[in-house]
């Protein structure tokens, strides 16, 4: 029990240190989902996205624990590590891109919304949302601890594979943020869709 209590501690530490940056892809993830709501609203600018219906994408006919798993699964493996944590990884400025990018399409689609819908979708939309910041985060950090250890780590003269190594340690205290964030966010989704 202690361990896991100290675990926890650390994954506060983490999130509390790269706070800065957490705060900058917050607003800025945030921000651009504003201009993407804005930008759908502008006479002659077409969003190409539609919204996708529940049972277009999701079977709701499942067991609603298999449904959490469905949605908790692809969120975190393909919306967060693949396509914004290692992204990152390969250049940190792509999480950071692929991130915004997603704000912004997120942007146009829910302007698409009626506000009976908005509000109902809000709580899973702000969920995902800090989950995928907290990715980025990790992504952007990987990143640049191969390319600008110095950047990472001040004052700590680590050698690019040094950083690299205490970032992996960074990456799995983050990565259970992003993982209580998507898996919340998925029974949310599933109690919204099943309900409406």
């Amino acid at each position: 029990m202690f361990r896991l209590k100290a675990f926890f501690e650390l994954c506060v530490l983490v999130l509390v240190r790269r706070g800065s940056l957490f705060l900058v892809v917050n607003v800025l993830y945030f921000g651009f989902i504003l201009v993407g709501a804005l930008l759908a609203q502008v006479p002659g600018f077409v969003v190409v996205y539609e919204l996708p219906t529940s049972t277009s994408v999701l079977d709701l006919s499942v067991h609603p624990l298999l449904l959490v798993a469905e949605i908790f699964l692809f969120n975190l493996v393909v919306s967060g590590l693949l396509l914004i944590t290692l992204s990152g990884l390969m250049f940190f400025v792509l999480s950071f891109g692929v991130v915004l990018w997603r704000a912004l399409l997120w942007g146009m689609l829910i302007a698409q919304l009626p506000s009976p819908q908005f509000f109902v979708v809000l709580p899973t939309f702000v969920l995902e949302g800090e989950a995928y910041v907290i990715a980025a985060v990790a992504g952007i950090v990987l990143g640049l601890s191969w390319l600008k250890p110095e950047w990472v780590f001040k004052g700590e003269r680590l050698s690019r594979r040094q950083a690299l190594s205490a970032t992996f340690k960074e990456f799995i205290r983050l990565y259970v943020w992003v993982i209580f964030f998507l898996f919340v966010s998925a029974v949310v989704e599933t109690v919204t869709l099943l309900s409406g």
